[in-house]
């Protein structure tokens, strides 16, 4: 109950007002004179959509004056007991139970969704109580041949609540249930369908989301990019479910910091929301946007690189904008890092070639403890600019996006940025080409 918010709805005069479109009486014994909540799933949190009160024979109405969207509900009784419940075209209906076993004692009028919602969960309920004194059973149990009984049992059972969902698809093919449960134990994110409406307001749409991210986190920022727009691009149509998935990739990205994941948020940034394509904010927060695309921004290809100025290894003060040279490689890495050793080890072999061809490295080392990082120095020879922040004073990491290393940036003369590197690999590749 702790995700829980309260919306406040503005009522629009219309015909809607001369009919009420959903009406759910209630009445729960034990919960008389209680307070009890209708409240929503919107994908990964809940909102209060009414507040009342049981009155004294333990029964409410929750009413208004437009369908309710279709979803998984919870009726909320006091501060911990609840039940969920489906909505769909069935809008005025009516539920009674009991508080010491709300599923137990659920009669259902007016809802087939209802009847079969709470069904399913009875026998659920029951396999789940069966398979746990099975186990129980098991567990104490030193006999092998009861043992062997058991775990036959535990299997029979266990195929049997398997089944309960596949034959409820089946025999229930087009119940708002049966396209829950598929959507639930299929868990495929390639099948999913993120434009359903239906789907949005459910927990499930938010696990497939970040599925879908998942699934495409570890591949190039062009690539999680390219996957993205067709997400977003799909979902165009359905203002409720676009709107959530545009916003919720958009503060993903903001937050994980992982090399290229810059380039994601102010791609989406720049094609979904800035200038005034998200119309569902304010100037205030889309300024905002503004703001933060620009810092991430900065330092990516196309861009004038930021300056620095650091501290060398020999005490001076030099700046990455005064290094004179035909193109310059930015080079962050860390002295505790293997991959980092690997690339040095390679930039180190090519280093006469590159400076034959007037090319400077302008190494960064991004460790606070400067003693092991001069130790690996001398101990192999890095001859380049050799700069440290050990109190992060020039903001090199957001300036840089420097979140792994080892990274590497080829800037011109201009101080432009031409290319983003990361890991020995990518930086090989770039410096064979360049001593060529």
């Amino acid at each position: 109950m702790n995700n829980i918010y309260i919306l406040i709805f503005t009522i629009i005069s219309g015909t809607t007002l001369f009919a009420q479109a959903y009406e759910l009486k209630i009445q729960i014994k034990g919960a008389e004179n209680k307070e009890v909540k209708l409240i929503y799933y919107l994908a990964d949190n809940q909102y209060i959509k009414q507040q009342k009160q049981f009155d004294k024979k333990g029964k409410v109405v929750f009413s208004g004056k437009e369908d309710l969207p279709t979803g998984i509900y919870k009726i909320a009784v006091g501060q911990n007991n609840y039940f969920d419940l489906l909505i769909r075209n069935e809008q005025k209906f009516s539920l009674s139970s009991d508080t010491s076993d709300f599923i137990g004692h659920m009669k259902v009028k007016g809802s087939k969704e209802n009847e079969l919602f709470f069904a399913y969960q009875k026998q659920v309920i029951a396999l789940k109580t069966q398979l746990n004194n099975l186990n129980r059973q098991l567990h104490d149990n030193k006999d092998s041949t009861e043992q062997n009984r058991l775990n036959q049992k535990i299997a029979e059972t266990e195929k049997t609540l398997d089944n309960l969902w596949k034959n409820t698809i089946t025999n229930y093919p087009n119940s708002y249930l049966s396209k829950i449960l598929k959507a639930y134990n299929t868990m495929n994110v390639n099948e999913f369908n993120f434009a359903d409406p239906e789907m949005l307001r459910t927990p499930i749409y938010y696990t497939m989301l970040r599925l879908f991210i998942k699934q495409n986190i570890n591949k190039k920022p062009e690539y999680i990019i390219y996957e993205t727009k067709k997400l977003l691009d799909s979902l165009k149509n359905v203002q409720d479910n676009y709107r959530y998935v545009a916003d919720y990739l958009l503060n993903f990205y903001n937050t994980y910091y992982k090399n290229g994941m810059n380039e994601v948020f102010v791609y989406i940034s720049d094609h979904y929301f800035l200038p005034d394509k998200a119309n569902w904010f304010s100037k205030e927060q889309l300024s905002k946007i503004q703001e933060r695309r620009d810092v991430l921004g900065q330092s990516l290809p196309g861009n004038t690189a930021p300056d620095l100025t650091l501290e060398s290894i020999s005490g001076e003060y030099l700046s990455l904008h005064q290094t004179e040279a035909k193109f310059v490689l930015l080079y962050f890495w860390s002295a505790n890092c293997g991959h980092c050793t690997k690339s040095s080890t390679i930039l180190k072999q090519y280093y006469p070639k590159l400076q034959e061809k007037n090319i400077e490295i302008f190494a960064v080392n991004i460790d606070k403890d400067t003693n092991e990082w001069k130790k690996k120095v001398e101990n192999m020879d890095l001859e380049w600019i050799n700069c440290h922040d050990e109190n992060e004073v020039s903001n090199f990491r957001e300036k840089f996006y420097v979140y792994a290393t080892p990274l590497l940036y080829l800037i011109n003369s201009k101080h432009k940025i031409l290319s983003i590197q990361n890991g020995e690999i990518e930086i090989e590749r770039l410096v064979k080409r360049l001593a060529e």
